[in-house]
């Protein structure tokens, strides 16, 4: 195991201490892949189990992403995999959100000192609509492209529904803007429009030189210029890797603590429902830039405010979860003290505090966002909306204005 107290680092990137056997594959920059046909020329992030990186297809002169895995996550089998051919092999392309999904345009692997690694190339994306709405007014979405976004969320999700499959960690991180545009730029007009890589260059304190499997220097992920967003309009929903087929639902999933549906909380059958929760939380934080619910180091705390915001709470759920040990005490309500039920909360949420020129979304609107969002964020899985029903609710059936 990597002791990363033991190095220097120069700049803000992944875990250095990941690589090692079963981990990161270390690349740089202008490393080739798959025969030299793709050949790395920026960095765009990184998550728990991959690096990601943007990279040019020298066979069909584009830009793509390539999604590097850890070697212990890189199986065949995995369940991204899976999903990501399914949909490859059996999704409708003339489906109306076939658009909004990121699809695999093709996987391989690589041999590396820390193992035998999963690379599945994917769509060329933009900036996550988290990113966005940190620099925006108000943090947050302009309310006539939030509500726009969220239909093409919704689509995403009927896409994705229509093959059996379920996403599973559906937030604000894990929705990119499109940028078209960048997709057959040269790699000369990539540098310019995205600046050239930050890199920190890697070595040990003791002078000693660095251990097979950990790369010469890291590279920090780039972030995208304020200037296109006024160009922003259309997304993808990315990142499959807590997907999972209807018949084959997991026991968990790993998903941000404020996003976590009732039935994760409560360690009950998971199934497609999970989706229609986190299309409601994450409608929410679009509009509002909070998420409906929060909280930080136990998703227990989330039960009196699912009770206050949306009510519906089943006592026998209580009762099973303090028999299980689920629940060792009844809970607290002092996590909800502040708490409003849920057409409140959408007001003070999105007026207070804010100059008025500065909100796009009236009264009326934000009632029919409440309406939506009440068919959504349902305590029971089995009584929320099903995407075919939601499509044509009000909130998402009218298109944005030109």
């Amino acid at each position: 195991m990597v002791n990363i107290l033991e190095y220097t680092i120069g700049v803000a990137a992944e875990d250095l201490g990941k690589y090692c056997p079963g981990g990161y594959h270390p690349i740089h920059l202008h490393d080739t892949l798959q025969n030299d046909r793709y050949e790395i020329l920026h960095k765009l992030g990184f998550g728990a189990f991959s690096t990601v990186w943007l990279a040019r297809d020298n066979l069909k002169q584009r830009n793509v992403t390539i999604k590097v895995v850890t070697a212990d996550k890189s199986d065949e089998t995995s369940r991204e995999l899976s999903v990501l051919q399914a949909l490859k092999d059996r999704g409708d392309p003339d489906h109306p959100g076939h658009k909004h999904v990121s699809h695999l345009l093709e996987s391989f692997h690589i041999e590396g000192p820390n193992g035998r690694h999963l690379c599945a190339v994917l769509d060329l994306l933009g900036p996550t609509t988290s990113s966005v709405a940190d620099r925006c007014p108000n943090y947050r979405l302009e309310g006539n492209l939030a509500r726009s976004v969220s239909r093409q969320l919704l689509l995403a999700v009927d896409y994705l529904h229509s093959v059996g499959v379920a996403h599973g960690d559906i937030h604000m991180g894990n929705v990119q803007f499109c940028l078209p545009d960048l997709k057959p730029a040269s790699p000369e007009s990539i540098i310019q429009h995205l600046g050239p890589p930050q890199v920190g260059k890697i070595a040990r304190r003791d002078g000693r030189p660095l251990e097979p499997g950990i790369p010469e220097y890291l590279v920090e992920p780039t972030e995208f210029s304020p200037k296109i967003y006024p160009r922003l309009r259309e997304i993808k929903l990315i990142d499959l890797g807590e997907s999972f087929f209807f018949a084959q639902p997991p026991t968990q999933i790993s998903t941000p603590m404020s996003h976590h549906p009732p039935e994760l909380v409560f360690q009950r059958v998971l199934s497609k429902a999970v989706d229609i929760w986190n299309l409601g939380s994450t409608t929410y934080e679009l509009v509002t830039g909070r998420t409906p619910f929060e909280a930080d180091f136990d998703d227990k705390d989330l039960i009196p405010q699912f009770q206050k915001v949306i009510g519906g709470i089943p006592e026998q759920w209580i009762h099973d979860a303090l028999a299980s040990g689920v629940l060792k005490n009844p809970p607290s309500n002092s996590s909800a003290d502040y708490f409003l039920p849920l057409e409140e909360e959408i007001r003070r949420s999105y007026f207070d505090g804010y100059e008025s020129k500065t909100l796009q979304l009236d009264e009326a609107e934000l009632e029919t966002l409440g309406q939506y969002l009440r068919k959504l964020l349902v305590v029971d899985p089995d009584q929320r909306a099903s995407t075919r029903e939601l499509l044509n609710d009000p909130w998402v059936s009218r298109e944005e204005p030109n």
